[in-house]
C-alpha cells in the first residue's frame, strides 16, 4: 500500500513538472513573438530606423559628397537595407582609395572611414609625369614635374591609372618602391634624389652625397643599401671622396667601389 502511494506522488510530481514546463514554454514562445513584432513594428512600420545621416572620414582628395554619391546610400532608407559589403565595393573603386569601412551608427547613421593613398613619387617617361603611391599604384598623369621624388627608366613603361607600373626587363617591380621606402625611413627624405631603372632587374640610386648606388633587384636590397650607406659614412669619416663615385652591386658577392663612375661605359649594359 505504501509503495502504490509513493508512486501515485511520482506521478502527480512528473506531471506538475511536465505543466510548468510547458506554461514556461508557452510564455517564452508568447514573449518571443510579442518582441519579433514590436521590433518589426520599430522597424518597418516606423521612422526610427531611417538612414537621417551619413559621416565620412579619412577623405582628402574626395569631397564628402563625391563619396555619398558614390556610396548609393540614399537618406530616408532603413539602415539594415544597406549592403555594407556592396558600398565598399563601390568606394574602393575609386583611384585614390586604399580601403573603405562601413558602420552602422545606430539608430539613423551610416559611418564611412577612408584610407586613401597618397601621391609620393614621379615617374618621368614620354614628357609626361606618372604619379604613384608607395606601393607603385598609378594615380594620376601630369605634364609638368613636381617636388616629389623623380624615377626615371631605361626601358619601356607600361601604366593605366588605378593600376600598378610595369617596368619593361624588371621582374620585381615590388622591389623598386620597397628600396625607396626603406631609404626614406631609415636614412631620411633626403638621402636619394633619383632613381633610374636600368636593364635586368637593376636601378641606380642618386644620393645627397654625389655617390651612385647600383642594386640588384634579384638579391636583398635593404642589405644593399645599408652596406652602401655605411661604405659612404666610412669615406666621409676619413676624409676621402665619395663625390662622383659608384657603389655596384651587379658585378658579383662583393659591391664594387668605383671612383669617378662616369669613365665606366658598363653601367648602363647591365
Amino acid at each position: 500500500m505504501a509503495k502504490e502511494e509513493k508512486k501515485q506522488k511520482r506521478k502527480r510530481k512528473k506531471k506538475k513538472k511536465i505543466r510548468k514546463t510547458f506554461i514556461s514554454t508557452a510564455a517564452f514562445f508568447s514573449a518571443a513573438v510579442v518582441i519579433i513584432f514590436c521590433f518589426y513594428h520599430v522597424a518597418f512600420e516606423t521612422d526610427y530606423l531611417n538612414i537621417e545621416g551619413i559621416d565620412v572620414v579619412g577623405n582628402k582628395t574626395y569631397e564628402k559628397d563625391y563619396i555619398i554619391e558614390k556610396s548609393e546610400i540614399e537618406l530616408g532608407e532603413k539602415i539594415f537595407d544597406i549592403d555594407r559589403g556592396k558600398i565598399k565595393e563601390n568606394i574602393e573603386k575609386e583611384t585614390y582609395v586604399k580601403s573603405a569601412r562601413v558602420v552602422y551608427e545606430l539608430p539613423d547613421r551610416i559611418y564611412i572611414e577612408i584610407n586613401e593613398r597618397e601621391e609620393d613619387y614621379q615617374i618621368a617617361y614620354n614628357n609626361e609625369y606618372i604619379v604613384t603611391d608607395k606601393d607603385g599604384i598609378v594615380l594620376n598623369i601630369y605634364n609638368e614635374k613636381s617636388q616629389l621624388l623623380t624615377i626615371e627608366s631605361l626601358t619601356d613603361v607600361i601604366y593605366n591609372v588605378g593600376d600598378k607600373i610595369e617596368f619593361n626587363g624588371t621582374d620585381n617591380i615590388n622591389a623598386i618602391f620597397e628600396t625607396l621606402e626603406y631609404c626614406l625611413s631609415e636614412f631620411g627624405s633626403d638621402t636619394i634624389n633619383k632613381l633610374t631603372v636600368l636593364n635586368e632587374n637593376s636601378v641606380l640610386l642618386d644620393t645627397e652625397y654625389g655617390t651612385k648606388i647600383k642594386i640588384n633587384l634579384e638579391d636583398d636590397v635593404k642589405y644593399q643599401m645599408t652596406f652602401a650607406m655605411k661604405i659612404i659614412t666610412e669615406r666621409l669619416n676619413n676624409n676621402m671622396t665619395v663625390t662622383s663615385d659608384l657603389i655596384d652591386f651587379t658585378k658579383g658577392d662583393s659591391p664594387v667601389y668605383i671612383e669617378d663612375f662616369q669613365m665606366e661605359d658598363s653601367l648602363w649594359k647591365k
